[in-house]
């Protein structure tokens, strides 16, 4: 798959500007820390320069694929996309990738844990792993508020598999096939991209299409722009409509497309919990400068956050404001 890539690899001048962003935290020592290093990485591994092993894995894997070193590539390569094939080629795997996609394959679940179903209408409401784990009760709450009957569909989306370079299989795709849906929601951006065809609505534009009311209060909200929810599907405005209706919504310095990542993925958090840490302890910073709470809108990033400081998601800020 990487050999597709070959003259997107050659476009790479070694500028640098990719490293730009890098350089707020103290992890990256080494030119494999940063996106340049993992291009030229791939290089080698192409044309067989390099032979793989754990260290290269590891450079290759130590990327949350979130894009922000593309908006500061001069050569517009698809850096992100370069990484994915990289990893798609490669054979061996870290420990804490071999557990999760053990996981998967045996539960549903990349967290080991039981899925959670509800039989209802034709509105669906896909949980995925860390919905599942973090909001369950959220999501049954909200929807009982609505006054809808909702089905829900437990189960990993395989995006965190897929993200690693591991193939999966299409089961959830299966089981949504043979439904009469009128709309797929979740609150997942991963599982937004793994189940694309289905045309899913995140919850923020699902709530929004439904006009309903919120209580105001005046606490202040600072939005963090999940990368995978803004950069990959483009959905930057209806949860910040939200917030505007609910509180005060302010900004990070860098947000929308040049919003930094958090290090929530799930798959990269598990890898490398150091480097995760620190970019998350860079947004908290902020946020308690401007004395805000952070609003995410994704479980990956929410589960991370609220380890370092005051976070609340998109999904609990809707439940608990809604009249």
């Amino acid at each position: 798959m990487l050999e597709k890539y070959h003259d997107e690899i050659l476009s790479c001048t070694g500028c640098g500007f990719c490293k730009k962003s890098y350089y707020a935290y103290k992890f990256p020592q080494k030119e494999s820390d940063f996106p340049k290093g993992k291009i030229m990485i791939s290089y080698g591994l192409l044309t067989g320069e390099l032979e793989e092993d754990m260290e290269a894995v590891k450079a290759i894997q130590k990327c949350t694929l979130c894009g922000r070193c593309e908006e500061d590539c001069p050569s517009l390569i698809k850096i992100a996309d370069v990484i994915k094939a990289t990893r798609n080629d490669l054979q061996l795997m870290l420990p804490e990738h071999e557990k999760i996609f053990h996981n998967f394959k045996e539960k549903g679940n990349i967290l080991g844990e039981e899925n959670f179903f509800k039989k209802g209408g034709s509105i669906v409401f896909f949980m995925g792993c860390l919905t599942n784990r973090e909001m369950k009760d959220v999501v049954i709450s909200l929807f009982d508020k609505l006054g809808i009957d909702v089905t829900i569909i437990g189960g990993c989306c395989g995006y965190p598999i897929e993200k690693i370079g591991r193939k999966t299989e299409d089961k959830i795709k299966k089981e949504l096939e043979e439904r009469e849906i009128e709309k797929l929601v979740m609150a997942c951006p991963n599982g937004m991209l793994a189940l694309s065809e289905f045309s899913p609505l995140h919850i923020s534009q699902f709530v929004l299409s439904l006009g309903v009311d919120f209580r105001r209060n005046d606490k202040n909200y600072i939005y963090h722009d999940s990368a995978f929810l803004g950069r990959y599907l483009g959905i930057y405005e209806e949860p910040r409509q939200i917030i505007k209706r609910i509180g005060n919504l302010l900004e990070f310095d860098e947000n929308g497309k040049m919003a930094r990542q958090c290090g929530g993925e799930i798959e990269f958090r598990m890898a490398f919990p150091d480097e995760a840490k620190e970019i998350a302890e860079y947004l908290i910073k902020e946020a308690k400068e401007k004395n805000a709470t952070i609003v995410t809108a994704s479980p990956h990033c929410y589960s991370h956050l609220k380890e370092y400081g005051d976070v609340i998601d998109i999904l609990q800020l809707i439940e608990e404001n809604i009249k």
